[in-house]
């Protein structure tokens, strides 16, 4: 059986960057994500990226 995600990427056209809080360890989560997705080579990247972020969230509460 397969599920069906509804979620789509949107373009921004002018994204302002001064209006975001920056996360306190986003740098050392960004470089960890980087690096396991370098070492596993998914098929499925965005399937990956939500599946990485997802864990580390369950991780933070």
């Amino acid at each position: 059986m397969e599920s069906k995600n509804e979620f789509e990427f949107k373009k921004v056209e002018h994204l302002n960057l001064e209006c975001f809080k920056i996360p306190i360890f986003f740098e050392e989560i960004l470089s960890e994500f980087i690096a396991q997705l370098i070492r596993s080579h998914p098929n499925n990247v965005y399937l990956f990226a939500f599946n990485y972020f997802d864990e580390k969230l369950k991780n933070c509460e």
